[in-house]
């Protein structure tokens, strides 16, 4: 009866552990300080842009996973086209080239728990999308990262309120693949970057708390039997 005792509980104190971890962390979305033009984590990888060649970039394989889809490197701007983001005069990335609507995938070879990304001329029809194993996690049209972030998604190409860093926090969330898409012209960014999630150290604690929780009940068992 006792062994059965303890398995049942032990059984539900395990669900419960596991009911948490399953549980979504929110994504803390924030706006970095204007003119600000790199991320938060500091420890982040960050893809400049600037050893490309000028033009279309089907595809860009870097130290960490690969870019592809329909975009372009530029620096300068092209009315009607793409648009030099505020405070940047080094090569950034146009999603949507040669056509007004298109996207960019980004795969990563481990999981990542941080993204951010110097966000140009934010628009409303902009979108970024955050994958795991192929499933979505979340995606953020640029009128629901203004909701979040107090910025302007109208297109304005030398407000700062609508050129600005835009970081994203996963917490003890991961994901593995982003896709920047836009509907129309255009979707510039620059300084893309991402981090490694940090060293695991709460399991062995867990156990250590169940392994003392059920070493409790089991003495407070014996001492009423």
């Amino acid at each position: 009866m006792m062994m059965k005792y303890l398995a049942c509980t032990a059984a539900a104190m395990f669900a419960l552990l596991a009911s948490d971890a399953a549980r979504a962390t929110p994504i803390d979305v924030t706006g970095g300080p204007p003119g600000t033009l790199s991320p938060n984590d500091l420890s982040a990888t960050i893809l400049t842009f600037d050893d490309l060649a000028l033009g279309s970039l089907p595809l860009y394989q870097f130290s960490g996973g690969a870019l592809s889809g329909s975009a372009a490197i530029e620096n300068t701007s092209l009315v009607g086209r793409y648009a030099q983001p505020v405070g940047d005069t080094t090569n950034y990335l146009t999603v949507s080239y040669p056509s007004g609507a298109g996207a960019v995938q980004l795969v990563f070879t481990s999981l990542e728990n941080y993204f951010g990304l110097y966000w140009a001329s934010m628009d409303s029809y902009n979108t970024i999308t955050f994958l795991r194993d192929q499933g979505q996690l979340a995606t953020f049209s640029g009128d629901a990262i203004a909701g979040l972030t107090g910025l302007v998604a109208d297109g304005d190409q030398q407000s700062p309120l609508s050129n600005r860093y835009v970081n994203f926090d996963f917490g003890a969330a991961f994901y593995d693949e982003v896709v920047l898409s836009t509907a129309n012209f255009g979707f510039e960014v620059d300084n893309i970057a991402f981090g490694d999630p940090p060293v695991p150290v709460s399991e062995p604690g867990t156990l250590m708390l169940l392994g003392s929780a059920l070493y409790g009940l089991f003495i407070r068992r014996r001492r009423t039997a």
